[in-house]
């Protein structure tokens, strides 16, 4: 953008946002999930003196993108059910905290919400509860609990629940189904109810079904699919439990609710993995090395893939996976930041279609150096594949089925955004500037603190304030800006406008 050129400062925008004239909506409905009394969140955030007291927290993770936790970068419109905030709403929040936090109308103040721990699926088919457990651990704790399905013929799973009997310490949940007798003979060789396994089930004929991750409710196969469960099967629950948790019960309830008539059958797979498909193998992470693996796949037969999952250890720093046929690339999900603590299954708002021939692949990059400060090891070690904490993987789940025409055209969830409480956000428009047609695609890259869009023509660029910093002729796909400091920014042009967050 050569024609760039710095003019005089606009007048500044009177609109200030406080709690009770949206900013109360935006937590409730996107944060009280997790920040709440009984929450896996470290405070609350029930009252405006909760969100007072922790604005600065509120303030940092908004602007870094790391709250809420969505992981898949720039695709909150690409996967289904994405709690992640418009821009509008993040530019709000950061405008707030900048402001001191104001409360606004002492007699406008928005009820709080109700809330509950109970389950969400009512009438379930199947209903089993993880026995009574108490958690005492300094470190991360994967336990295994087998329970048995006394299901005498195949089933179809249309909608499953976890419901963490005391949510402060279930951080996730992995589901799996086995018909074997080796679950059940490690939970009795190891003390207590369930086994330790890190990863996996520690059975090769386990397969997934789906996980859970706080804030998480009811999982819904898209109408029409289904997870086959075998005869006689038994359900593995995985759960992941903090470290420095001591002398807390928990018993896990998973609910199951399933299919009536014929389903097609989605099936769960890590298509790519470090033992099959690693084009630069085996997965060796020399100590104080940044290393990147790539992943390939051939697509055997034409397949619908619904929803994917990516997962690594301790050691990740950014998973990236796309789809090549006949030269043209499809990004089927891009996690920047890699954060193990934060995982779990994208599901597509509509079906991606595979291809016979097209290939699938995964580039990966593990941080094996004092700077991740994650390292399991002080100091850094060779790292190999494993299972354990201090070990690595490389897996992309896809949830697949047999592609039949017209797959694409599904659509899976066709709200514009997350949905938001009804009783706190009464007065609030919803990522109004986010949801309009004058919305502009914006993307900004701490990185190379460059900022891409599709736009061109005339251009200006404004602060939190409305002040205009720049002006002049946007002409190609990026403009460099090494100057913003952090902080909520508008992009503007003729017809089009977009805000962003610049962060270092």
């Amino acid at each position: 953008m050569a024609t760039l050129s710095v003019v005089g400062h606009a007048q500044s925008t009177s609109h200030t946002p406080t709690w009770t004239d949206g900013i109360a909506c935006i937590v409730y409905s996107h944060c009280m999930n997790c920040h709440n009394p009984g929450g896996i969140a470290p405070f609350s955030l029930l009252t405006y003196n909760d969100a007072f007291q922790n604005r600065q927290s509120i303030g940092a993770s908004v602007a870094a993108f790391s709250m809420p936790p969505f992981p898949p970068a720039d695709q909150p419109k690409k996967f289904a059910h994405a709690n992640t905030l418009t821009a509008h709403e993040r530019a709000e929040l950061v405008d707030w905290v900048n402001n001191f936090a104001p409360l606004g109308d002492a007699n406008a103040i928005p009820p709080i919400p109700s809330f509950s721990s109970g389950p969400g699926l009512s009438q379930p088919d199947v209903q089993r509860r993880v026995p009574n457990y108490m958690v005492n651990t300094t470190q991360d704790l994967y336990r295994v609990f087998v329970l048995p399905l006394n299901n005498l013929t195949d089933k179809f799973i249309q909608s499953i629940e976890v419901v963490p009997n005391n949510r402060s310490i279930v951080h996730h949940a992995l589901i799996f189904q086995d018909t074997s007798a080796l679950p059940l003979q490690l939970d009795a060789n190891d003390p207590g109810p369930g086994y330790t396994a890190f990863g996996g089930t520690g059975s090769s004929s386990s397969t997934l079904i789906t996980g859970y991750v706080p804030g998480q409710g009811v999982f819904e196969f898209p109408s029409g699919f289904g997870s086959k469960v075998l005869s006689n099967s038994n359900l593995l629950v995985q759960i992941h439990y903090p470290g420095y948790v001591f002398n807390q019960m928990d018993s896990t309830e998973i609910r199951i609710k399933y299919a009536n008539g014929t389903v097609r059958n989605v099936t769960t797979s890590p298509v790519l993995n470090h033992v099959q498909n690693l084009v630069n193998g085996p997965l060796v992470i020399p100590a104080n090395q940044v290393k990147t693996f790539k992943a390939v796949r051939t697509v055997p037969m034409k397949l619908t893939l619904t929803a994917v999952m990516p997962h690594m250890h301790l050691l990740g720093k950014s998973f990236k996976a796309g789809l090549v046929h006949n030269g043209d690339s499809t990004q089927l999900v891009d996690i920047p930041e890699w954060d193990f603590h934060w995982q779990g299954f994208y599901t597509y708002k509509s079906p991606i279609f595979l291809p016979q021939g097209s290939s699938v692949w995964a580039e990966v990059t593990y941080d094996n150096t004092t700077a991740n400060w994650n390292n399991p090891h002080s100091p850094p070690q060779t790292v190999t594949a494993g299972e354990g904490t201090g070990d690595e993987m490389l897996l992309l789940y896809m949830n697949l089925s047999g592609y039949l025409p017209g797959d694409t055209l599904l659509n899976f969830d066709p709200s514009p955004h997350w949905d938001h409480d009804s009783v706190s956000c009464v007065n609030y428009q919803i990522g109004s500037t986010e949801l309009n047609s004058s919305l502009a695609e914006v993307l900004w890259s701490p990185s190379e603190q460059r900022l891409y869009s599709d736009q061109r023509g005339p251009f200006e660029l404004c602060d939190a304030l409305g002040r205009v910093l720049a002006s002049g002729t946007w002409s190609e796909p990026s403009l460099h800006l090494p100057a913003l400091n952090p902080g909520v920014y508008l992009a503007r042009w003729s017809q089009r406008s977009a805000r962003f967050v610049v962060t270092y």
